[in-house]
């Protein structure tokens, strides 16, 4: 029986964070959909949707809410052209942090369901983690072009993994992996349970304050990786 469902941040959690290549690619995308230069500049990054970001910098240079929508769907395919073009097969297993496959690998074999839940669009998330090496051992996903809100992709990971098991994940039986406030939010919000690790932007105090469930340095030791989950969804229900 499947003991519940872990859903992994990419950024800052399964990889380090700051890939210059996703950045690149997104500006090149939003200038060529739009035909004019639109910078990122002093947008907010850590924890935001490509969605969100997206609508912030374009309607931040005057473009109008309804092109804004209108256009968006195709930033997200061009993008996700541009990255998967220069970033290939290979090209991020330096960027995994310690302990991340050990961690899921230990999940998966303890008999809980993977799947990741990242801010990227679905096409820049997969080629990153297919450059990973990391694309079969995390098969579902809820991505950031799918939702306005972060919370709305618990539910959208819920759904595609019911899909892909067999199995009805309600959200108390979910756990997300991440490490931003906003992880912590989007879980709490859904009805899920979060373990934040220090692994981003964020210290451990930062994380503790947002109000995770349970607080790790990192995933470097796989045993505490397991005990942690399992301890959250101990005394949850099946149904």
């Amino acid at each position: 029986m499947t003991r519940g469902l872990v859903l992994f941040d990419i950024d800052g959690t399964l990889l380090r964070a700051g890939d210059r290549e996703h950045a690149r690619a997104f500006v090149e995308a939003m200038n060529e959909v739009f035909g004019r230069f639109i910078s990122l500049d002093g947008v907010p990054l850590a924890g935001m949707l490509d969605s969100e970001i997206a609508r912030l910098a374009l309607e931040r240079e005057g473009v109008s809410p309804f092109e804004v929508e209108q256009k968006l769907p195709l930033v997200m395919e061009r993008m996700g052209e541009r990255y998967a073009a220069r970033v290939l097969a290979g090209d991020r297993t330096g960027w995994v942090l310690a302990g991340a496959v050990e961690s899921a690998l230990a999940l998966g074999d303890a008999g809980f369901a993977l799947g990741v839940l990242t801010g990227n669009a679905r096409p820049v998330a997969r080629a990153k983690l297919e450059a990973a090496g990391l694309d079969e051992l995390f098969p579902i996903g809820a991505y950031g072009d799918q939702a306005r809100t972060r919370g709305e992709l618990v539910r959208l990971a819920c759904a595609e993994a019911e899909r892909y098991y067999g199995v009805h994940f309600p959200p108390h039986r979910v756990v997300l992996i991440g490490d931003t406030p906003r992880d912590i939010v989007a879980a709490h919000e859904a009805g899920a349970k979060v373990l934040a690790v220090a692994t981003g932007r964020y210290a451990i105090l930062d994380l503790e304050e947002a109000g995770a469930d349970a607080v790790l340095p990192d995933l470097s030791d796989p045993v505490v990786t397991l005990t942690t989950v399992t301890a959250l969804l101990s005394g949850q229900s099946e149904d």
